[in-house]
């Protein structure tokens, strides 16, 4: 990863553009066009280092005191999205909405009907909407809990609806459709994110947003990037790591027996590898380096024991 992108940029330019009232009732018009969403109804409640690892929930907001809303931006499909919410929404409740010695009381205590969204920018998903389960992940059916999380479109195209009904939205869509073409026609990623400022603020798209905050957003897209590219080289290494060394070892012992214990062995090491690499170049834990790596649940509790 090049020296500019700063560690220091939590922030994802998604969440800062849309730190902002007015952006927000625009975003939630279209994505809730059966109401009137108005700005003055809007309340921020975006939670700040949710977990150890300084990770933060992208947006939540209140609307009209009577709906808590949580949107997460993602640039690939995380199934464990409906999980994370959950958590989320007890925290984001817990922090801003409600008084925990009340809960205890013989009084009902009324809470805003929470809403999930979560905002896809990627080539994985072709519908225009999509739904995720919290009960997808319970090991029986039946369970008294539920979570549904509503997973939208927002990858740039021309007519995508979503797109066409809100105007921040669709520009900052097309602010990362740009900075990855011009990556694709063979910029630097550092190149590409100056060209696509330069372009966007021309051309009246982004334009308040990108003059006042040039050089931070340079810093958070190149950091939001490379952690992205980062994840998906660190799992392939991982697993060519882990093969060949399974490869070499099979090899030399000659025995289908040995064969099969070098690859496990070698897929362990490997992965473990990844997994501590990722962790410092992000500085996370080893349960979310596990998480972003996505490792088979079968080789989860070996990896944990060797770390």
């Amino acid at each position: 990863m090049n020296g500019m992108a700063n560690r220091q940029y939590k922030d994802t330019v998604f969440r800062k553009f849309f730190n902002h009232e007015r952006e927000i009732a625009e975003l939630y018009q279209a994505i809730r066009p059966q109401d009137d969403i108005r700005e003055e109804d809007i309340t921020i409640s975006t939670l700040d280092d949710v977990f150890l690892d300084q990770q933060k929930n992208d947006l939540s907001f209140l609307w009209k005191d009577q709906s808590v809303v949580l949107v997460e931006h993602q640039s690939s499909i995380n199934p464990n999205m409906p999980y994370r919410l959950l958590i989320y929404s007890v925290l984001v409740m817990l922090t801003s909405f409600v008084d925990s010695k009340a809960l205890y009381g013989t009084k009902l205590v009324t809470i805003p009907a929470p809403h999930f969204y979560v905002l896809y920018i990627g080539d994985d998903m072709e519908k225009d909407e999509d739904t995720l389960r919290l009960s997808a992940a319970f090991k029986e059916t039946g369970a008294d809990l539920e979570l549904v999380c509503h997973v939208v479109n927002i990858t740039y195209k021309e007519q995508r609806e979503i797109l066409e009904r809100c105007k921040p939205l669709r520009e900052y869509s097309y602010f990362v459709h740009r900075v990855d073409e011009d990556k694709k026609s063979g910029m630097t990623l550092d190149e590409a994110i100056r060209e696509t400022i330069t372009y966007c603020i021309a051309h009246g798209i982004m334009k308040a947003f990108l003059e006042e905050y040039r050089e931070e957003v340079i810093k958070m897209f190149a950091l939001q990037w490379d952690a992205e590219e980062e994840k998906k080289v660190l799992r392939a290494e991982g697993v060519e790591e882990g093969l060949a060394r399974g490869r070499a070892e099979g090899k030399a012992v000659g025995k289908a027996e040995g064969k099969a214990e070098g690859k496990a062995e070698g897929r362990t090491e490997g992965t473990i590898a990844a997994v501590r690499s990722l962790m410092e170049t992000l500085h996370c834990t080893k349960e979310k380096a596990i998480e972003l790596l996505k490792i088979p649940d079968d080789l989860r509790p070996k990896v944990m024991a060797l770390l």
